[in-house]
């Protein structure tokens, strides 16, 4: 039996390019955190995943925002924890539930249990921009 879990974003998700850390870009932080709020929100206490995953991300943002290359790969790594040598400015954490920091995962230890991913662009609606994650697990 599979659990499928949904949730919507405002703003761009973020995103991962280069080689600098995401997580110490004050561009992402604000992203970062505000797709790990959610994503914990929707989780509802549910143990984190440990069996493939399918992810569908429909963005709703102007092309001018980002490659969804990019978008993807913030995606998939702001949903487990950061790397434990990254350095975080604990500073710009210490407003949310030690749950929600970066040494926490939110929805699985390891984005190799993402199996598919579908993803797709779209104009921004009456919602503006924003984006919507859909997790399946098996």
């Amino acid at each position: 039996m599979s659990t499928k879990i949904s949730f919507s974003v405002p703003g761009i998700p973020p995103k991962k390019d280069g080689a600098n850390s995401m997580w110490r870009k004050p561009s992402e932080i604000d992203r970062i955190k505000s797709l790990r709020l959610a994503a914990q929100c929707a989780m509802q206490g549910q143990s984190l995943a440990e069996s493939s995953i399918h992810m569908e991300l429909q963005i709703y943002a102007d092309p001018a925002d980002g490659d969804l290359d990019n978008f993807i790969t913030g995606v998939c790594d702001s949903l487990m924890a950061a790397h434990p040598r990254t350095p975080i400015n604990d500073a710009d954490w210490n407003n949310l539930s030690p749950s929600i920091r970066p040494s926490q995962a939110i929805v699985y230890d390891d984005d190799r249990l993402v199996q598919k991913i579908t993803v797709e662009r779209v104009s921004p609606n009456q919602e503006g921009k924003h984006y919507i994650v859909t997790l399946e697990f098996d």
